[in-house]
């Protein structure tokens, strides 16, 4: 019997977790729906002139759905279904920064807390709890506050609130790898600190790191509009879908559309990041590969 390559074994495990996904329909539809929104984000502004957010039409202010506005007009005579296209790359800028972001926080702090434990781990997690002992909606508004109303400040706000839970559970995920046979031999050898983290813990360790992180992507689109619907987020003439809703419940029984389709955008956008989450998760956990 021949031994199969690496090449083939790893061309079989890509096969077969593509399989895994397929099977599931919701997640499916997850990929779709992200993949969607991420084409928005990227030809948003070639699809619809990014002045359009900008411009003041009184004449056309509050126009109800129609085959000129399917989405119908904000109150300034925008068209909104063009706000909505322009607004995908804002959100997804805001969440996938903040994720991104907070991520490589909560990984760097949580593996070395993790890893070297005693004084360092005792004292980076304290601050940790520091963070995680505010809730976080009410942390991120305060920030916010504070900082000033743009987009870089809430992304900031929200970094500040996301990277500590991050760094909780990198912390527990490399104390469970830490023990095992091949840390000892790694250091037998005398390999650096540095490298038994980062080239042999990590690895083994990031994959739940990963599934949260995806599934907070559309946790955070969501803190994000919540922050910009109170009035935190960036400047009123800004495409972005919290901002939206907001100047739309100004007019919600006059015009309900202006906050309905913002409203249920950032529901479906979501909501693909859940079921993506979802998908990953039964990929990367070995418990689920039945």
């Amino acid at each position: 019997m021949s031994r199969r390559t690496g090449r083939e074994l790893f061309l079989m495990d890509v096969r077969y977790s593509l399989w895994l996904i397929s099977r599931n329909k919701l997640v499916v539809s997850g990929f779709v729906l992200v993949a969607f929104f991420i084409f928005l984000a990227i030809f948003g502004p070639l699809i619809v002139n990014p002045e359009i957010a900008q411009r003041v039409d009184y004449p056309n202010q509050l126009k109800p759905p129609s085959w000129q506005h399917p989405f119908g007009t904000d109150d300034i005579g925008r068209d909104l279904l063009s706000l909505i296209i322009l607004g995908a790359r804002y959100d997804l800028m805001i969440a996938i920064v903040v994720i991104a972001s907070s991520l490589l926080i909560g990984i760097v702090l949580g593996s070395i807390s993790g890893y070297f434990g005693g004084v360092i781990d005792e004292a980076m997690m304290r601050i940790t709890d520091i963070f995680l002992a505010f809730p976080g909606l009410i942390l991120a508004m305060a920030i916010a506050t504070v900082l000033g109303r743009s987009f870089t400040n809430l992304m900031l706000a929200l970094i500040v609130v996301w990277w500590s839970g991050y760094a909780r559970i990198m912390r527990g995920q490399v104390i469970a790898e830490r023990e095992k046979p091949y840390v000892a031999a790694a250091k037998i050898l005398s390999i650096p600190s540095y490298r038994i983290i980062f080239r042999h813990i990590l690895p083994n360790a990031i994959y739940p790191m990963l599934v949260v992180a995806t599934m907070d992507i559309g946790g955070a689109m969501l803190t994000a509009a919540g922050l910009s619907f109170i009035g935190l987020g960036p400047s009123p003439f800004e495409p972005e879908w919290g901002q939206l809703c907001s100047r739309g419940a100004t007019y919600l029984f006059q015009a309900p559309w202006i906050m309905f389709f913002p409203g249920i955008t950032i529901l479906f956008a979501s909501l693909g990041f859940n079921l993506v989450g979802d998908g990953l998760r039964d990929v990367l956990d070995p418990r689920l590969r039945r």
